[in-house]
């Protein structure tokens, strides 16, 4: 459960699986109740004798341990100013900064942390950021369950001598309705937590309700703010200086962890769209009453709803050749009956929900998308040469708004 330092692991990963988890639950009905922990400085304060005493836990070496235990003691530093340089002092806690290796002793650190949580009660990491999450009948139940678990938390904390961040730890109540209800209390060690009804995850704002209202109104902020200096720019840029910043000022800000957030509805999601289209022909030097499907066309761009699709089968064809990390393929599947010709084409299975709300999660939209592309595309048995052919692909198929 640990997303963060890790080969095929990204917050976009992250977000995406504690998604899948929260809607997959709320669908079944009742709330999800979730904690999100703020550790006060983590990589300052392992303490190092503690560690050493994990590491022994990983199967190591004897001269791994010791070369470990030897990279990690007996260190010093000093501070210069100027021409004025301090003595020395010796530095007993935390890990050094600036190198490879500290993120991965990080997690090693943190990496019982899940476990300390009762069965009933899901954690997952990335990095030192952690999310403990529970399906009940109620608020009141979740309440209960998370004040338990946040007790054996508080106890793993003092054990490896962290400090948990009580300001900034907050909870949250899921679920589908809208209707204001109480907010429990959920406590550690008799002081309350703050309930807040949205929460910024690795930079995605998840509002209790999941509908992405509040933090594509922040991305759309955002991208007038760089369409405005786009604007300002425009006529001392080249065309290949222009498609630079629209890709790296605009189109990013947009695909940051769209396979999450592309699940809103159509009214949240058209602010977005208007500034894409904007962005289009501020690129093209076009007024706004010109047509953007012809600036895609010139320029070889995909579509609002193209990058999104783009975007999700990128996301499935790693999550189905090991490139994603393991979890999440609980929730994206190939279909194994090889005597069916859905099976024989690579298909994926489409999960079974039981309301719009619960059909609103990514393995859902995405493994019908996969669905509709060619089957020679695919095959392509690398990464790169599959995105490009599902980029040409989706390129022939386009078609514009004339908006």
């Amino acid at each position: 459960m640990q997303f963060g330092f890790r080969k095929h692991h990204s917050t976009e990963t992250a977000v995406c699986f504690l998604l899948e988890n929260l809607k997959l639950k709320i669908d079944r009905g009742g709330v999800v109740g979730a904690v999100f922990l703020d550790l006060k400085k983590a990589f300052d304060t392992v303490n190092r004798d503690i560690l050493i005493e994990k590491l022994h836990h990983f199967n190591l070496s004897p001269r791994t341990l010791l070369w470990l235990e030897s990279y990690l003691t007996c260190r010093k530093q000093q501070v210069r100013v100027n021409n004025t340089t301090s003595s020395c002092g010796e530095n007993q806690l935390g890990l050094p900064q600036g190198s490879s290796l500290s993120p991965l002793l990080l997690s090693l650190y943190i990496n019982d942390l899940p476990s300390c949580c009762p069965p009933n009660v899901q954690c997952q990491l990335y990095a030192d950021d952690a999310v403990i999450y529970v399906h009940a009948r109620d608020r009141y139940q979740a309440a209960q369950e998370l004040t338990s678990a946040m007790n054996k938390i508080s106890e793993w904390l003092q054990k490896s001598q962290l400090i948990l961040n009580v300001s900034k730890t907050v909870c949250m109540y899921f679920s589908k309705s809208s209707t204001n209800q109480d907010t429990p209390p959920v406590l550690i060690n008799g002081t309350a937590i703050q309930s807040v009804s949205e929460y910024k995850y690795l930079r995605i704002t998840i509002d209790t309700q999941i509908t992405f209202k509040s933090h594509i109104k922040k991305v759309v902020n955002s991208i007038k703010f760089n369409l405005s200096n786009f604007r300002h720019i425009r006529n001392n840029l080249t065309l290949e200086a222009a498609k630079l910043y629209y890709n790296a000022m605009i189109v990013s800000q947009m695909t940051y962890c769209m396979t999450s957030w592309a699940s809103a509805c159509r009214t949240i999601l058209k602010p977005l769209q208007t500034v894409h289209k904007q962005a289009l022909k501020t690129l093209d030097k076009k007024p706004k009453s010109h047509h953007n499907c012809k600036i895609l066309q010139k320029h070889n761009l995909l579509s609002f709803n193209n990058m999104i699709q783009h975007t999700d089968c990128i996301l499935v064809y790693k999550i189905l050749h090991g490139l994603a990390p393991p979890p999440l393929q609980d929730f994206v599947k190939k279909r194994q009956n090889r005597s069916t010709r859905a099976s024989s084409r690579g298909d994926c299975i489409i999960p079974s929900r039981k309301s719009s709300f619960g059909q609103t999660v990514f393995s859902f939209r995405a493994s019908q998308t996969w669905n509709t592309i060619p089957e020679s595309i695919r095959q392509f048995s690398t990464l790169p040469s599959f995105s490009k052919q599902l980029r040409s692909w989706l390129l022939e198929n386009q078609t514009g708004t004339h908006s």
